[in-house]
């Protein structure tokens, strides 16, 4: 997801995070920044928890984001303030989610690889009558080219829809 020039980014809330024990949003030249202390500037935006929000899903992905929200119990309600603490965690949590998606796509990867061949590979072309085994090199390496992008693309991967373009190139005549 790209950045959005007029929204802060994560960044921008975890060193408020480090600053002060509270966060919230003020408008300062007509865009909204975040700011922190011990106690909120009159003028806070209820917005601070909509934006958190966002920041974390450019940071970190949908996904990953979204068990962040559920751990922290966060969301696009409105909210004049933010815990520091809440901040901090709601990060950790989506980066430690992040990570363990990446590692699935990776074992997912695996587990498709023609090269490798994975018992994903192996199962799917058995299953169409081919002897996995039988492909050439570059027939394989072929395939696991044309799948890279789906495991490029950032967590999750949706093997379902792996599966299906798998299945469509090995049943192509010609590759």
């Amino acid at each position: 997801m790209e950045a959005t020039p007029h929204l802060p980014l994560l960044d921008a809330f975890m060193h408020a995070a480090a600053r002060g024990p509270l966060l919230w949003a003020a408008s300062v030249e007509g865009r909204l920044e975040v700011c922190s202390g011990a106690t909120p500037a009159p003028s806070a935006s209820d917005q601070v928890g909509q934006l958190f929000v966002m920041a974390l899903r450019r940071q970190f992905g949908d996904a990953a984001s979204a068990i962040a929200e559920r751990e922290c119990a966060l969301g696009l309600q409105p909210r004049r303030i933010l815990p520091a603490r809440t901040v901090r965690r709601a990060a950790a949590c989506a980066e430690s989610a992040f990570s363990l998606l990446s590692a699935q796509a990776h074992l997912l990867q695996i587990e498709f690889s023609a090269v490798m061949m994975g018992w994903r590979f192996r199962r799917l072309a058995e299953s169409l009558g081919l002897d996995p085994g039988l492909l050439s090199p570059d027939r394989r390496q072929a395939l696991d080219a044309a799948l890279a992008a789906d495991f490029c693309a950032g967590p999750p991967v949706d093997a379902a829809a792996v599966t299906t373009q798998l299945r469509a190139l090995l049943t192509q005549a010609v590759h």
